[in-house]
Formats: C-alpha cells, structure tokens, sequence
C-alpha cells in the first residue's frame, strides 16, 4: 500500500515524480517550440543521407528533376514574397522614425558594411597568397594583358550608380541595367558575365580590335534600384506625421500579411529543403577525380571563410557590443540553415527576418531597414571569394600578379561583391567580372564550377551570419524614441499588428 506524502515536509521518493513530471512538460515546450528548427535540422541530414545512398544508382536527368522540384517550388515561393517584403518592410520600418534616426541607422550600417567588406578582402587575399592552391597545377605560363582592367573597374562602378538611380521604377521590378561589350566591325555584343568556354587555349591579342560599349536592361530585379526608392520613399513618410497615417498603415498591413504568408511557407521549407539538398547531391559529379589542386583550393575558401565569419565577425561584434556573438549564431540557426538549403540569401531574407525579430529581439525598425539592404549590400563571402578567385585562377594559369594588379584585384572585388544578387551562381558572374579587370583569362574556371553548388551555400551562411550581427550592432547603438501613435498609426491597428507578428513565433 503506497504512502501518502506529507505536504509539510515531503520525501524524496515524493519529489521524484513531480520532477519527473516537470522535465517531461520542459522537454515538450522545447520541442513544441521548436519544431519547426528540428524538422529542418533533420531534413538536412536527410537530404544528405539520402542523396548520398541514391548517387550509386546514377539517376537519369528526368529523375533528378523530379526529386528537386519539391525544392525548386520552395525557393519560387520564397523569391516570390521577397519583393513584396522589401517594399513594405523598408517603408513601414522607416515610416515609423524621425529622419534623424533613419539618418544614423542608415550611416552605422553603411560604415559597417563597407568595414567588413574590405576585411573579407584583405582575409582573403591573405589565405591564398599564403597557401597559393593555384601553383599545385602543371600549367604554363600564358600572355596576360592588362590594358582594359582600369576601363572594366570604372564600368563596374558606373554599373552601380545605374542601379542605384533606375529610370523605371516599375522596370526595376524584374530588369537591371547592364554594359555589353563589342568590336567596331560590326561583331555581335557579348555581356560583361561572359560564360566559360572551358578550353585551355591561351589569351589572344584582343586589344587588336577597338571595342565599344553599350548599356542596356537585362533581364534580374534591380534590389539596389528598389532598395534606393523604398529608403528615400520611406524618409519622406515619416517627415509628414499625420498626413502620412493612411499610407503607413497601408504598407503596415502589406507587411503583416506578407510576413503571415512567411509563416505557411516555413512550414513547407523542411519538406523543399530535404529535396534540395538530396537533388543536388544526386547531380553532383565526382569530386574525388578534380584532384588536389581543387582540394587545395576548396581548404583555401572554407579556411577564407571560416576565419572571417569565426574569428573576425565575432571579434569585431564583441568588441562592439561586449555580448557573446555566438549567441546570436544560435538564435538565428534556422536562417543559417535555410541559407546553406537555398544558396540565395535574398530568398533567406524572410527567415532571417522573422528569426532577428523574435529571437534576438530587435525593434522592427531597426530590422526591417537594415536586413534587406544587407541583402544586396552586405556581401562579406562573395569579398572573400572575389579576392580568392582570380589569384588561383592567375596561380593556375602561371601568371605572376604585380602589386598594382592585387589592388585591381582588391577594389574590384569590393566593388562587385556590393550589389551582387543574392542568388544562386551570383558569385560566378562576380569571379568572371574580376578576372576582366586585370585581364585574366577564364581557363581554369569551369574547374571550379564542379564545386561552386557547396562552396556556394557556405558563402551564403557567412552572408546571413554577418546581416544578423549588423543588426546586432545597429541596435546596440541606435536608441529609438517610442513610436509616436499620434503621428502614426491608430492604437487599434498597431495592437492587430502587434497580436498577429506574435503568431508568427
């Protein structure tokens, strides 16, 4: 017959059931919690193991299609709401501040971004110039000119004020401007992100021919046009106080509903992940025949990579902010993951959102402002890689590099790693924009597209890893006054807001 426990001063053997019972609610909060995280960490071990068991059988191309369309659907529904998330988002954030803060948010973010940029450069070209995976390949020295390298680094500097002032608006919903180059003789164009042909003829004398250049839209949103629209737009709502309520409130609800559509996609991204990872595992080709010289090369890029993102971003977060920034790494583990399944950060930007929000905390208008400029803006990996690339491609080709070519290699890689799309193959056209610079040639390059499709997803974590800790640091700095509901929105709306973010932890 059991014992009946005394309340006044309870037993051990009373104790233990009830803390039995108590682990057991805590272990089921967590994973109700978290569940969405989970589901996504074993998707990505899925999708491995999966990937990796079904690559013997050599699946024809159909099958491969097949397995990676339930991933392909994932990413078309991610793409499709990150537009519409940019607008409202940037708008509302900025719609709900005085200039003043707008101004000093927009300039520790801009200063930070530039910082980070230029050391994911140097950090780059320190790597390779210590370890040089080029100079392991037998290849022999080939005739480099240099004589367009200043003309094609002033092209991607124009490129980018083009981008920044659109002439269409509507136009930079789906096209951005671009320069082709020509010859006089009446040859046809051929854009700035040439293909690699994969031969390994050597340079040929193409300054023979004058070229020209032409501007022209191709086909790709222009984020930075929009970005630039979306800031000044929302500037000048919050100089208009009341006047300014119906619009704000307008985009407020475009960004609720927005983010509430975020939140059914979320529950798709496991199942799109799994087969993202598997599809492309699946149609991968045999890493173990690119030899040692790719090998080198890929320890060189993750070793890039992993001191800028382990060891400078952090360091640079805790002396800024003195808080742990591995704690951040934590909280945000979700968007890291949906950027290694993705490769794209831009179509990460609705998870990185939601997890900077609800699980760092930070004011929306902090957030909602400084993530989709980081989006574009904020390339630290595509720096790293932009600086490793052409050295191993100039190493591989037996081309001694002048230190006036590294600093053509450096400006160049800066420039071009700040609005870059982010998506998938983005840091190609970069590679290839970089080599035209200093003049080198693209042979060698087809051999680092057999692993662009993993050094890839590793940028992108490194990407959305530092867009989380700028916000970090924004915050840490900017002080925002409380928003002022009579120049804004009514209460009634601000509190439906308020009630259906809340649904979206």
């Amino acid at each position: 017959m059991p014992v009946a426990c005394n309340s006044a001063a309870p037993d051990s053997s009373c104790l233990r059931p009830q803390k039995f019972k108590y682990n057991k609610m805590k272990v089921l909060q967590f994973l109700r919690h978290n569940i969405l995280l989970i589901s996504t960490l074993l998707a990505v071990v899925l999708g491995i193991v999966a990937g990796m068991v079904c690559r013997p059988l050599k699946p024809s191309s159909d099958t491969i299609h097949l397995v990676q369309f339930p991933g392909e659907l994932f990413l078309r529904m991610l793409k499709m709401l990150m537009l519409p998330l940019i607008i409202a988002s940037i708008i509302t954030g900025l719609g709900d501040m005085k200039g003043s803060s707008a101004g000093r948010i927009g300039v520790l973010s801009m200063v930070y971004y530039a910082s980070t940029s230029i050391v994911a450069t140097v950090v780059g070209l320190t790597v390779v110039l210590t370890i040089k995976p080029g100079a392991y390949s037998d290849s022999s020295t080939a005739y480099i000119s240099h004589n367009n390298a200043m003309t094609s680094t002033i092209d991607i500097f124009l490129h980018l004020l083009r981008n920044i002032v659109p002439d269409n608006i509507v136009a930079a919903t789906s096209q951005h401007s671009s320069t082709v180059t020509g010859t006089e003789d009446g040859g046809s164009y051929s854009s700035d992100f040439l293909n690699d042909t994969g031969n390994s003829t050597e340079v040929n004398m193409t300054n023979q021919l004058s070229s020209t250049r032409k501007t022209q839209l191709v086909d790709g949103v222009n984020i930075l046009g929009v970005l630039m629209y979306c800031i000044v737009f929302g500037v000048t709502l919050s100089q208009l106080g009341r006047s300014g309520t119906v619009v704000t409130e307008f985009f407020t609800v475009i960004n609720t509903i927005t983010l509430k559509m975020i939140r059914l996609v979320m529950w798709y991204s496991p199942l799109g992940i799994l087969f993202l990872i598997m599809g492309q595992i699946m149609s991968t080709t045999d890493m173990t025949e690119t030899g040692q010289t790719l090998a080198i090369y890929i320890a060189t890029e993750l070793a890039g990579l992993a001191i800028h993102s382990l060891v400078v971003l952090p360091g640079l977060y805790f002396i800024l902010t003195r808080k742990n920034p591995f704690a951040i790494y934590l909280k945000v583990i979700q968007a890291l993951l949906t950027a290694f399944a993705t490769a794209s950060s831009a179509a990460t930007l609705p998870v990185t959102m939601q997890c900077v929000e609800e699980r760092m905390k930070i004011d929306t208008r902090i957030s909602r402002f400084v993530l989709p400029v980081g989006v574009t803006v904020n390339m630290d990996a595509g720096a790293v890689y932009a600086a490793i690339g052409p050295v191993f491609i100039a190493q591989y080709n037996g081309v001694s590099l002048s230190f006036g070519d590294v600093i053509i290699v450096s400006l160049t890689a800066i420039l071009s790693s700040v609005g870059t799309a982010g998506v998938p193959g983005a840091g190609l056209a970069v590679l290839l924009l970089v080599l035209k610079s200093v003049g080198l040639p693209d042979r060698g390059v087809s051999f680092l597209i057999t692993v662009e499709w993993l050094l890839d997803r590793f940028r992108t974590m490194v990407n959305v890893a530092s867009d989380c800790l700028v916000v970090g640091v924004v915050s840490r700095y900017t002080n925002l006054p409380p928003r002022d509901q009579s120049e804004t929105q009514s209460e009634p709306l601000r509190e439906e807001q308020v009630m259906l973010e809340s649904e979206l932890v």
